[in-house]
């Protein structure tokens, strides 16, 4: 199972996903040109939502092969990377210049000479870095798993530990737990 912290985190990310849909969503649809930023804006979203909300709740309900750490910070990492991106695409485009300045509204290609939509670019990158942020601690945290627990992390899957000298004499037993027939 994963923890606590982790779901946590999964939770508010999904409500920041939402709201960097939305908003990305809602500048799409109202583009009068072609804007690449925008386009890349969309695609984060969804990926995230996929790949950390609806995959890390399947790893919760069916943990064998869907834990796996090495999966879990691969799919980490890729939205580490996006999100930071996403976010900066669209703060390089809009240059954060104040939104009711018409001259900066008109030659800028997100904004398209709405003000409406100059806070909405804004907004969404706010929200971006948000879940950058988040990211960042997941990506930590997957890291952690992944060098504690190794690659696939399942006890029946990975590396024994010190159960291989229980009752064969001469051989050095665990000392951890309840003292076993030949400890005594």
């Amino acid at each position: 199972m994963l923890g606590l912290a982790d779901n946590i985190l999964r939770g508010v990310n999904f409500c920041f996903f939402v709201i960097c849909l939305g908003l990305v969503g809602s500048l799409l649809a109202t583009q009068n040109q072609h804007s690449s930023r925008v386009n890349y804006c969309i695609f984060v979203p969804p990926f995230a939502l996929v790949t950390d909300t609806f995959y890390g709740a399947l790893a919760n309900i069916w943990s064998t092969p869907l834990a796996w750490p090495i999966i879990l910070f691969c799919f980490d990492f890729l939205n580490f990377a996006f999100t930071f991106t996403a976010g900066t695409v669209l703060a390089v485009g809009t240059r954060t210049h104040s939104c009711t300045n018409q001259s900066y509204l008109d030659s800028n290609n997100i904004t398209q000479g709405s003000t409406d939509r100059c806070r909405k670019a804004q907004a969404a990158t706010a929200f971006f870095y948000f879940s950058f942020f988040i990211f960042l601690a997941k990506l930590i945290m997957s890291s952690i798993n992944l060098f504690t627990n190794g690659a696939l992390g399942s006890m029946s899957f990975g590396r024994r530990r010190g159960g291989a000298g229980v009752g064969v004499p001469g051989a050095a037993s665990p000392q951890i737990g309840v003292p076993n027939i030949s400890q005594v």
